[in-house]
């Protein structure tokens, strides 16, 4: 009983952090709510925010994930991919409260420049479709390097090019007429599947003019029969495709049981150790045939 209130002691305290964290208010002046965004809307400067989001954000906010609502509750960080959020905050509401931080949350203003934080601003609005970067002197050169796509993403498609040894993520999408298209400039994420985790090949990297992403296979591992499992996908993870390539080339290696090796089976032991082993089970053998019949000849000794 007492482990019980224990418990339920614990449930109550925690419960009373939560929603003390929750009810906090972020304290945002009109001045800063009012401030626009510090650093040109380009894609270098999304995918450095995207960068520095990853090391200072993701383990807590997971991936900007585009939504209508925030999809997480506490004690989950909220997705700061959802448009009900982006809609309601302005550019410096954001940057405040990465800059402030709040309860669970900690302030980034002593670990991260202003134009480091401005960035991350960068890169979450780069996910809100409806967003209209402003016209300041930090964000006059706002334009584009590929012009945005207007079409409609189908599918993706991974192939594996054996003669330059590398992967080929294609997008295969259709303009606003339904044709075939070339979606440039979107982001992609190439996986690799394994046991404990899937690897990363990239991570948010554009597809070029002809709505590709070439990447070098390396000596990328793959199994016994030459196959690989792979995920491709986009960043924003409206389209995900995963399949079973095959590179051509199968993984050579040695299993360790099919020799002579200590941790082998008993037909495969090594020589040494099986002479070894027989010596010295007959040896105690002997010795202890010898210790009998000693203690033999010392009790008829004693019978006479």
């Amino acid at each position: 009983m007492n482990k019980l209130s224990k418990i339920l002691s614990f449930v109550s305290i925690s419960l009373l952090i939560l929603t003390n964290v929750q009810a906090q208010d972020w304290n945002i002046t009109a001045e800063q709510k009012d401030m626009k965004l510090g650093v040109a809307y380009t894609e270098d400067i999304q995918d450095a925010g995207n960068t520095i989001f990853k090391k200072s954000c993701k383990m807590c906010h997971g991936d900007v994930n585009i939504a209508t609502t925030n999809d997480r509750e506490l004690p989950l960080a909220p997705n700061l991919g959802a448009t009900d959020w982006q809609g309601a905050n302005t550019d410096g509401e954001i940057f405040t409260k990465i800059s402030n931080g709040k309860g669970g949350m900690p302030p980034f203003s002593g670990s991260l420049s202003d134009d480091d934080r401005w960035k991350i601003v960068a890169f979450i609005r780069s996910s809100y479709s409806d967003y209209t970067p402003p016209v300041t002197d930090a964000t006059a050169d706002t334009k584009p390097k590929t012009p945005k796509f207007e079409g409609e993403i189908k599918d993706i498609e991974a192939t594996y090019d054996d003669e330059l040894n590398s992967f080929i993520v294609r997008i295969i999408a259709v303009d606003a007429d339904g044709h075939p298209a070339k979606a440039q400039g979107i982001k992609l994420d190439f996986f690799v599947k394994r046991y404990f985790g899937d690897m990363a090949l990239f991570e948010g990297e554009r597809s070029n003019e002809d709505g590709e992403v070439i990447i070098e296979a390396g000596k990328l591992k793959a199994d016994k029969d030459g196959n690989i499992s792979i995920i491709a996908r986009t960043s924003d993870k409206a389209i995900t495709s995963e399949k079973t390539i095959t590179i051509g080339y199968a993984k050579v290696w040695d299993n360790p049981i099919l020799g002579r090796n200590i941790w082998g089976t008993s037909g495969r032991t090594p020589l040494w150790m099986l002479i070894s082993y027989l010596v010295f089970t007959f040896g105690t053998l002997l010795v202890l045939g010898w210790a009998a019949f000693q203690l033999l000849r010392i009790h008829n000794l004693r019978e006479r």
